[in-house]
């Protein structure tokens, strides 16, 4: 009886024991290492894509520079990432203007940070293909900072270091000093649940920009231009606008959508705007 009494306390203890013991787990079944977040940022990465849109518009401008409303543009670009770090080529095609772009962007992004340098390669018509690539004359060199406050306030300031018409001139006609032709503005975007993102922008010149401004359009050989002769001088509100998006996944594609309305104060010009695509 004493044996079976020490028996039946030895199988009590020792079971819990047992039960206590950590599972022996197949290979199947290990744990995967978890990437670090610092492996995860620092990845090679891509994407492309192609807009259509109504219109060119760029910092309250339409790139055709007749005034306008309508100018369908083709707009394809890719960009080749690291880490924080991308390289993205874009191009415009317009139909009606023949305008023709080719931009190549160097950018960092990091949080609410943006930083880009881009250069602008650009013509319309015979100008742009008789150019030679490698003739600096025909570059920009373009320096923007982007910082968003609160993922709906971003301020955005842009700098011109090089391009060959941003310089004021003497009276003589000779160059007087670099321009440094800048643009700023400010954005708030607005999200409506799921259904669509709404953003108002206010973009103006800080002082006289050469390269990028021009006054009310002009009529050149029975055709209305703007007017790059007589160009605004000082402080110019050149963008208000407002933009609707929404962005629809249909697999690994997504397919942008964008409805905006343009006003630019300095040439009273008017525009509305329309930009579909797709990207991957």
């Amino acid at each position: 009886m004493k044996r079976i009494f020490m028996f039946a306390v030895t199988l009590c203890v020792a079971l819990p024991l047992f039960a206590a013991q950590p599972e022996t787990l197949s290979p199947e079944t290990q744990p995967v290492a978890v990437e670090s977040e610092d492996d995860a940022e620092w990845k090679f990465w891509w994407e492309g894509g192609i807009d259509l849109a109504s219109n060119y518009m760029w910092r309250g401008y339409d790139q055709s520079y007749t005034g306008n409303m309508f100018d369908p543009s083709f707009q394809p670009s890719v960009t080749l990432g690291y880490g924080k770090f991308y390289i993205n080529l874009w191009g415009n095609a317009s139909l009606l203007s023949d305008y023709k772009e080719f931009d190549m962007f160097l950018g960092f992004d990091h949080e609410n940070l943006s930083v880009t340098i881009y250069d602008v390669f650009c013509g319309v018509g015979p100008d742009f293909g008789s150019q030679s690539f490698f003739d600096k004359e025909a570059h920009n060199l373009t320096l923007t900072i982007d910082y968003t406050f609160f993922e709906r306030l971003r301020l955005h300031w842009a700098t011109t270091f090089l391009h060959a018409s941003d310089w004021h001139y003497n009276e003589d006609g000779s160059r007087a000093r670099r321009a440094f032709s800048s643009y700023f503005e400010v954005a708030y975007t607005q999200p409506f649940g799921d259904i669509l993102d709404m953003e108002i922008v206010a973009g103006a010149a800080p002082w006289t920009g050469p390269f990028w401004m021009a006054g009310p359009r002009k009529m050149v050989d029975g055709a209305y231009t703007l007017d790059f002769d007589n160009q605004p001088q000082g402080f110019n509100v050149t963008n208000l606008s407002v933009t609707l998006s929404r962005e629809f996944e249909v697999g690994s594609v997504s397919l942008p959508l964008q409805l905006g309305y343009t006003f630019n104060p300095t040439t009273k010009r008017h525009y509305a705007l329309l930009k579909a695509g797709f990207a991957f």
